[in-house]
């Protein structure tokens, strides 16, 4: 699962969310919801949910880049713009 994420940041124009333990939980979801429903829904979404939308829900899902535009990151805080990624780097001490 973090090779597959690592391949879509590095050659996609988004970096992971800056905070590692959310990074992992969320990729702890993903593998959870593979291994228990064979397709890595998104951790953030109800799967139930997210079988009945079938693909759009399937990591990376197809609402992540409305939600990055939006806010900066998607809703499941795994993936982020390199500008918001900066600004929370910016914060910490």
């Amino acid at each position: 699962m973090r090779k597959f994420v690592a391949t879509y940041v590095a050659k996609g124009t988004y970096e992971l969310y800056p905070e590692g333990e959310v990074v992992e939980n969320v990729v702890q979801g993903l593998t959870d919801n593979l291994v228990a429903h064979g397709r890595m829904y998104c951790p953030c979404a109800d799967v139930e949910d997210s079988k009945t939308k079938g693909s759009d829900m399937v990591c990376p899902c197809k609402p992540h880049h409305a939600d990055i535009a939006r806010q900066g990151y998607c809703d499941c805080a795994l993936f982020a713009a390199p500008d918001f990624v900066a600004a929370e780097r910016l914060k910490k001490p």
